[in-house]
């Protein structure tokens, strides 16, 4: 008769895993009052089932890629797509930080497919995702009067939650940023039309307007521009659980 043999990485890679269920166990019971740091789940086959029933899902959708860059700079010659990704990524980061799940579209460089309609289809079944409680899409935009600035956000037409949504984020941003109070703009769109939960595209500025663009390129900026949008979330759920939606 053989005697067993104990593979001492095999032995350790179990207690490293009975470590991990234990601390994401604590964390689940802790629940969102509590400020932790955790990793933002950046992968499009994220398993939800390793999300508290009782948490707060967002999913940041950091708009084009790859193939398709989006706006580039008039002065610079920056892309859009790597400048979303930039504040998509922050903005993940603080909402983790808050206890909130987060989910993104994609945390790369590249698309979601090797064409638009593949890409667009990927990102649709993401965002669409029924555990989701808010959607958030970033992008920047670019126009044809250079004189035209500043962040825009849009919900879908309709939407009473979507707009409380996205008017606690504008006024984030424009306290942030220095702006003017502006309003936000109903629209229909696809990234805005395909989700069950509110959802919100985000207009970060103008690739178009040389000053926008100065501050666009900048880390500073963008990094500003994400804590805002953060800010704005984390005030609209507030809101949600004092039972004042505003």
């Amino acid at each position: 008769m053989r005697r067993p043999r104990f593979d001492k990485k095999k032995i350790a890679d179990f207690a490293l895993s009975l470590l991990v269920l234990a601390g994401t166990l604590c964390l689940a019971w802790m629940g969102l009052t509590e400020k932790r740091t955790l990793p933002a789940s950046a992968s499009p086959g994220i398993t939800l089932g390793d999300i508290p029933d009782d948490a707060c899902v967002i999913i940041i959708d950091a708009g084009h890629g790859g193939f398709d860059g989006g706006a580039v700079g008039t002065e610079t010659g920056a892309i859009e797509a790597e400048l979303n990704l930039s504040i998509a990524k922050t903005l993940a980061d603080e909402l983790t930080k808050s206890g909130f799940y987060v989910i993104m579209t994609r945390s790369g460089d590249g698309a979601l497919g090797d064409t638009k309609s593949e890409d667009m289809k990927a990102r649709g079944e993401i965002i669409g995702l029924e555990r989701a409680d808010a959607v958030v899409s970033i992008h920047i935009n670019k126009f044809r009067d250079r004189t035209v600035s500043g962040p825009m956000v849009f919900y879908m037409k309709g939407s009473e939650a979507g707009k409380s949504l996205a008017d606690s984020i504008m006024f984030s941003l424009c306290e942030k940023l220095g702006r003017a109070p502006r309003y936000t703009n109903p629209e229909d769109l696809f990234v805005l039309r395909v989700p069950k939960a509110p959802s919100v595209l985000i207009e970060c500025g103008f690739l178009s307007n040389a000053a926008d663009e100065a501050l666009l390129v900048t880390p500073e900026h963008r990094e500003n521009i994400a804590k805002a949008a953060a800010e704005g979330i984390k005030n609209y759920f507030a809101q949600m659980k004092s039972g004042d939606p505003r």
